[in-house]
């Protein structure tokens, strides 16, 4: 025996379906929230016999639910199956790297740094994103993101695949531009300031913009090993994108900081 339930929100009344019957019934929702399709189904199932309401619900559907279960004799086939997180291939503390076939590097290299340093400050601008109250500034920051992936491939890859390049010098600019943007609203910065005070999301960026400056300084040792002119213009592509951006994500803490209405932690000389 099988049993299919079909899950459908939308914002109207609610609908119950028995198909055993092939009919349906409307009934009324006095919160208007949702609609819900039910269905149990004796022997073989026929999923067109759900779909045939498609049409009516298909411009307004929100999300869709479908749970499956059967009793332990019931096969299942599955027609693919995704792959374990884990691999067990690093237990011995070696690692390969992208287009390296067999070869294995060990996990205590400095490309590894490297590639764990920016997946880190990813990790960081998550953490910025998840605190941030200007939906705004979201694209931007998922936007960069996208950015440190491409540049982790290219270091993944030591920068010898055609798939994947990281030269394009507008990335640069368009930082600069923001920079600027951000800084014609801002008072002058005539003092030191202090990481902290009283916006998270600011804290949050001037952790970031630290990890970034550290994850500029394994990039340059790790792209004096490089050789040739093409992969040097590359490294030097991404180190600058790197240098901008810890001054982007020190501009953008100050811009939160004075957008959220909060004062900047002046340094104060010990006397």
């Amino acid at each position: 025996m099988f049993r299919l339930s079909f899950t459908h929100f939308i914002a109207t009344s609610r609908i119950v379906i028995n198909s055993s019957t092939r009919s349906f019934q409307r009934l009324s929702s006095p919160s208007n929230e949702n609609i819900i399709l039910s269905t149990t189904l004796t022997g073989n199932i026929n999923i067109d016999d759900l779909y045939g309401f498609k049409n009516c619900i298909q411009k307004r559907q929100l999300t869709n639910t479908v749970n499956i279960e059967h009793d332990k004799n019931a096969t299942i086939h599955k027609s693919s199956q995704l792959p374990k997180v884990y691999t067990r291939t690093g237990d011995r503390g070696t690692s390969a790297l992208l287009g390296s076939g067999s070869n294995r590097v060990s996990k205590d290299s400095l490309i590894f740094d490297v590639l764990g340093t920016i997946d880190e400050l990813s990790a960081t601008l998550g953490i910025v994103l998840s605190t941030c109250l200007f939906p705004e500034l979201t694209k931007e920051l998922e936007n960069i993101q996208c950015r440190l992936f491409e540049i982790g491939s290219c270091v993944a890859a030591n920068n010898r695949s055609s798939r994947f390049t990281f030269n394009d010098s507008i990335l640069i600019n368009n930082l600069e531009e923001q920079i600027d943007k951000m800084t014609n609203e801002l008072p002058a910065l005539r003092h030191f300031i202090l990481p902290g005070g009283g916006s998270q999301t600011g804290s949050n960026l001037h952790f970031s913009r630290a990890v970034c400056r550290r994850c500029e300084r394994l990039l340059t040792k790790w792209s004096n090993n490089q050789n040739t002119e093409e992969e040097e213009q590359q490294d030097t592509i991404m180190g600058i994108y790197l240098n901008r951006l810890s001054d982007y994500l020190f501009t953008l803490a100050r811009y939160i900081t004075f957008k959220e209405g909060h004062k900047e932690i002046i340094y104060q000389k010990n006397k």
